[in-house]
C-alpha cells in the first residue's frame, strides 16, 4: 500500500462535502457506506492514461478532475491483475469488461492455468497542490464461470480470498469488509481526519 506524500490534508468535518468524480453510481454508494461520509458525485468524461498501474492511472485523473471541477476531489481506479495472464489487465480491466463482460473475464484463462487474480485500488485526492495518493489490495480466484447479480462491473467473475461469495454476491456491508476500495479509503479517512 502506498501513500504518496503531499502537503497536509484539511480535516474531514461534519460540514466538509468530499467530490468524487466518477460516473460509476455504485462506487459512489461504495465511497459512503465505507467512509461513513456523504459524498458528492460529479460525472464528468476525463482523460484516463492507458497504464497497467492504478497509482499511476489516478495521479494523472486527479490533476485533470480538480482542473474542471475546481475544488479538491476525490478519483478512484481499481485494477484486476490475473496470475495467468502476467498481471494482466491491471488497471486496462474496465475496457476488457466493456468488451467481454464478466464471463469473458472468467474464460480468459486457460483450462488448467492459475486461476488467482489481484484486486487493487488506489484513490486520488487533489486540493490543488500535489496529489496525495492512497492503495488497498486483496487477493482472490477468478472463477470459472460468473456468480451474482450485484456490484458492478467485473464483480462476478472475482471470488476474494476468505469470502463466502463472489463480491457480485455479497451484501454491501459484507462487500466492503473484503474490498481493496475500503483498505485504500481507510487510509484516505485516517489522513483526512489527522491532517496529514
Amino acid at each position: 500500500m502506498t501513500d504518496l506524500p503531499g502537503k497536509p490534508m484539511s480535516r474531514l468535518t461534519t460540514t466538509t462535502t468530499l467530490l468524487l468524480v466518477t460516473g460509476n453510481v455504485g462506487k459512489a454508494r461504495e465511497f459512503e457506506s465505507i467512509l461513513g461520509h456523504p459524498v458528492e458525485r460529479l460525472d464528468i468524461d476525463l482523460p484516463e492514461i492507458q497504464a497497467l498501474n492504478v497509482a499511476d492511472v489516478v495521479e494523472h485523473k486527479a490533476r485533470a478532475a480538480f482542473a474542471v471541477a475546481g475544488r479538491p476531489v476525490m478519483v478512484e481506479d481499481t485494477g484486476l491483475s490475473l496470475a495467468a495472464l502476467n498481471g494482466l489487465p491491471g488497471a486496462l480491466i474496465r475496457w476488457f469488461v466493456g468488451g467481454v463482460g464478466p464471463a469473458g473475464i472468467c474464460a480468459l484463462i486457460p483450462p488448467g492455468a492459475d486461476r488467482s487474480a489481484t484486486a487493487r485500488t488506489a484513490i486520488g485526492w487533489c486540493d490543488g497542490g500535489d496529489v496525495r495518493v492512497f492503495t488497498g489490495e486483496i487477493a482472490g480466484t477468478i472463477l470459472h464461470a460468473p456468480r451474482g447479480t450485484g456490484g458492478f462491473g467485473w464483480d462476478p467473475a472475482f471470488l476474494p480470498d476468505g469470502a463466502s461469495g463472489t463480491f457480485a454476491e455479497l451484501e454491501l456491508g459484507e462487500k466492503n469488509r473484503f474490498s481493496m476500495r475500503r483498505i485504500a479509503l481507510d487510509q484516505f479517512r485516517a489522513a483526512l481526519l489527522a491532517g496529514d
